[in-house]
């Protein structure tokens, strides 16, 4: 079944499309893509946390789910994401596709499995940039091995260290994208989030498994609670 007005888009499984283009026509007159960003992300507070959301695996035919009704840490800024990029329900499932697969094949095995690999990937396709360099930041060299189906690689990056979280807090602006680095030799990351200027402090806005939902957080409160190696600063780039 094709979007309304489309003959080439399908409907992605899950997507309600009544929503997406009310959120659409809401940020239509928005040029800022901080302020869409920041409207989308909103909106999603306090929606549940959904566990595997995408589902699949390497013996199973892949399908594109794109859903609002609830989120894990990373379809939910990737979510939030697309639709700010977007005017069209079409451009959205347009950009959802081409950000989360390589060269927007929907397959198992072109899914940006890694946040390494999805922060990377969208570098190239023009959605974000990367603002993790520079004199504050460090190396991480870990071996990727933790999902069945795919082979074992070696990943390196650069990251802000714990102690230079100033620094985070210093170059963000609200909209941007934050990773946070896994203490563990075999893993990258083990959360992602929005960042939002508060006047209190920076917000981590996410889809926490432990709050059961999309709830705001101060950076602080969050970094005391999880013990990060570090951060990586991702902003959003696209032009809506």
């Amino acid at each position: 079944m094709a979007m309304p007005g489309s003959d080439e888009t399908p409907i992605p499984e899950g997507l309600d499309v009544v929503e997406a283009a009310a959120i659409l026509k809401d940020i239509s007159g928005e040029r800022d893509l901080k302020a869409r960003l920041e409207y989308v992300s909103e909106r999603f507070l306090g929606r549940p946390y959904a566990e595997r959301p995408l589902g699949g695996g390497p013996d199973v035919p892949e399908v594109l789910r794109i859903t609002l009704e609830a989120f894990d840490c990373v379809t939910y800024f990737e979510h939030a994401l697309g639709l700010a990029c977007s005017y069209t329900v079409g451009e959205f499932v347009s950009n959802v596709r081409r950000m989360r697969y390589e060269r927007g094949e929907v397959d198992w095995f072109h899914r940006n499995h890694y946040m390494i690999d999805w922060a990377r990937h969208n570098e190239t396709e023009g959605f974000i940039k990367n603002l993790t360099i520079g004199p504050n930041t460090t190396e991480k060299i870990c071996t990727l091995d933790l999902i069945a189906g795919l082979p074992a690689k070696t990943a390196t990056f650069d990251y802000f260290p714990t102690e230079r979280v100033e620094r985070v807090s210093e170059l963000a602006q609200t909209g941007d994208i934050v990773f946070f680095v896994s203490t563990k030799s075999s893993l990258d990351f083990f959360h992602t989030g929005l960042l939002i200027k508060g006047e209190a402090g920076l917000i981590v806005r996410h889809a926490a498994r432990s709050a059961g939902g999309v709830v705001d957080q101060y950076l602080e409160e969050f970094v005391a609670k999880n013990e990060p190696a570090g951060f990586v600063l991702l902003r959003p780039v696209c032009q809506p």
